[in-house]
């Protein structure tokens, strides 16, 4: 299945979206549900996925990447979507606020595989918390 970011266009496997079930899905809230967050003292965001800078990495499998901790790119996204489906906590995306006089107005540190099998998905938000770039601190810490 082809989606759009923005101006970016992504692609997700269809053989991982129908082993994850999706194939009638149809989100019933803005975000998916989050999870308390480890990293951040400060307040959960329900962001705007357009407030996001899109993300132009090309990993393993385009914007998805194979890692040796977290397991293959389609192991990642199978265990994301079936809990879209199952209304499970997820943890939120982590995002840093960007100096811009537009849109986007943040850049994700970390959770690309949540935001772009939500906007798959049909998620018009993510939930997120603030950290400093690449620190996994809150700003006000």
């Amino acid at each position: 299945m082809r989606f759009r970011h923005l101006q970016v266009e992504y692609e997700l496997p269809d053989e991982w979206w129908l082993e994850a079930g999706m194939q009638n899905f149809i989100p019933d809230r803005r975000a998916y549900v989050a999870s308390a967050s480890t990293v951040s003292n400060g307040p959960l965001l329900e962001l705007a996925i357009d407030d996001l800078e899109p993300e132009l990495r090309q990993g393993s499998h385009g914007v998805f990447n194979d890692s040796t901790v977290f397991g293959s790119a389609r192991e990642r996204v199978i265990h994301i979507l079936r809990g879209f489906r199952e209304n499970s906590a997820l943890p939120p995306v982590e995002v840093s606020r960007v100096a811009a006089d537009g849109l986007p107005r943040y850049k994700l540190i970390h959770g690309a595989h949540r935001t772009y099998c939500s906007i798959a998905a049909g998620f018009s938000h993510v939930p997120a918390v603030e950290v400093d770039d690449f620190f996994g601190t809150y700003p006000g810490s």
